[in-house]
């Protein structure tokens, strides 16, 4: 029997402890999932198990992000030393398949689920292409992953009910991979999924880019599907007990989707606040954000603690119109609108983003050698300056985030942020997770080097 492996490269030569045992490589179970049945199958994950080079494959599919695509291609010249067959593909090597093509004998573009089925037929009949490039098609009647393919060292499990993002940030490849397509899934075969998830797992990840939407159709199918989690609990058909979710800031100020998404275990939004400064989210293209205004985000946290919800909320720095008084204003704004757990970062020039392209085109990125430089992103990706900033000194920017993120997970500030929730929730497993995640993204503030 014809043997196929697909890898997920590890993201650092050291190991970066928010991407270790949280979440497996869902697009890696899909592709498995269409995998004809004459083949076996294997997944290897490199951020919990080591590779074997000498394991015997036909066929190796690496998938990437740019902060793994080092490591991909180290991956892939091994496997080619011995001969295997070696198909890379996912997001980065789809922004950038010239690059990817010169490690690998095919790269893949886009989706994968119904390419994989032509590379292995092309592979057996000895015709591979250098080029396989997916069409965005109707995800109706996708095939439901391997979830079974992983081992259970993860904490929490991922599903998807859609792909793509309505919106198009300019810091975000998610509009580009799917050629500007939101498609979403059918609830009942989301819930069909959901009923055969391997048991020992207790949250649900929605990997979503935004599981919400934009228009009203959108807000409907989530509620529906919030509706039918919360049914076949009831029935006791559900093996897990929670989920997370993206959402975008007008989730929050829609009372019927906030109580539907509480009562069928909603744990946790992540929300892309981004900015405090109207101009900068003119500078990322964030409407949404505009629209509602950023006087809104208080009330749209305040209604999502209403729910027993925790607020994960992203704030991004570094754009063209920050400059020092944004970052003093913003820093008073975290201190009163007290996320439950912030991610705070500099903005990060990611190929196949239109932020990266204006950078580029400027002259101002420092990213020039590739696929050299993309270990600089790798190893700073939520904190490194990779551009030449207008408006902020670059040390004094570093710093600033540094300390922020430290003030912001303070020890004090963590135990009342706890108690906070825990007041108005009554819930102590809850309170517990803040603590939890909360000391997690401390350590990387205090990791960072001035």
């Amino acid at each position: 029997m014809s043997k196929i492996i697909f890898i997920q490269p590890r993201y650092t030569e050291k190991q970066l402890d928010r991407n270790i045992k949280t979440i497996y490589p869902l697009g890696l179970a899909y592709l498995a999932a269409y995998v004809p049945t004459n083949w076996d199958v294997n997944i290897i994950d490199e951020q919990i198990e080591k590779i074997n080079f000498n394991i015997k494959a036909d066929i190796v599919g690496i998938t990437t992000t740019t902060l793994t695509a080092n490591r991909a291609y180290k991956i892939a010249s091994e496997f080619k030393k011995r001969n295997v067959t070696v198909i890379i593909g996912g997001v980065h090597a789809s922004m950038c398949p010239d690059e990817a093509v010169h490690y690998c004998d095919s790269v893949c573009i886009g989706d994968g689920e119904h390419e994989i089925v032509k590379i292995i037929k092309d592979y057996e009949n000895n015709c591979l292409k250098k080029i396989y490039k997916s069409k965005i098609m109707s995800l109706d009647n996708l095939k439901i992953p391997r979830h079974d393919l992983f081992k259970k060292k993860y904490s929490v499990i991922p599903v998807s009910s859609s792909r793509g993002c309505p919106f198009n940030c300019n810091f975000c490849a998610i509009n580009k991979f799917y050629n500007g397509k939101y498609r979403t899934r059918n609830v009942e075969e989301v819930i069909k999924e959901l009923k055969q998830l391997p048991a020992g797992y207790k949250i649900v990840f929605f990997t979503d880019g935004n599981i919400f939407g934009y228009t009203e159709h959108d807000a409907k199918r989530f509620k529906l599907l919030c509706k039918r989690i919360y049914d076949e609990r009831l029935k006791k058909n559900l093996k897990f007990k929670q989920f997370m979710c993206y959402v975008s800031l007008n989730a929050l100020f829609d009372d019927e989707t906030l109580e539907l998404a509480s009562k069928a275990g909603c744990i946790a939004m992540f929300i892309g606040f981004e900015s405090i400064n109207y101009n900068s989210l003119k500078d990322m293209n964030k409407n949404i954000n505009l629209k509602y205004g950023v006087e809104s985000y208080k009330k749209a946290v305040d209604n999502v603690r209403k729910k027993n919800i925790l607020v994960v909320g992203e704030i991004v720095v570094g754009s063209d119109s920050d400059n020092e008084d944004i970052l003093n204003k913003t820093k008073k704004f975290l201190k009163n609108i007290d996320f439950d757990i912030l991610r705070l970062q500099i903005l990060q020039p990611f190929p196949g983003t239109s932020l990266f392209e204006s950078l580029k085109k400027q002259k101002r990125l420092y990213l020039k050698e590739f696929p050299k430089d993309w270990q600089k992103l790798t190893e700073h990706f939520m904190t490194g300056i990779h551009y030449k900033l207008k408006n902020i000194d670059e040390k004094k920017l570093y710093i600033w985030v540094k300390k922020t993120g430290l003030e912001f997970y303070s020890i004090k500030n963590i135990i009342l942020r706890a108690w906070k929730n825990f007041k108005y929730s009554k819930n102590i497993k809850l309170a517990i997770i803040i603590i939890i995640m909360n000391l997690k993204s401390r350590k990387s503030y205090a990791n960072m080097r001035i």
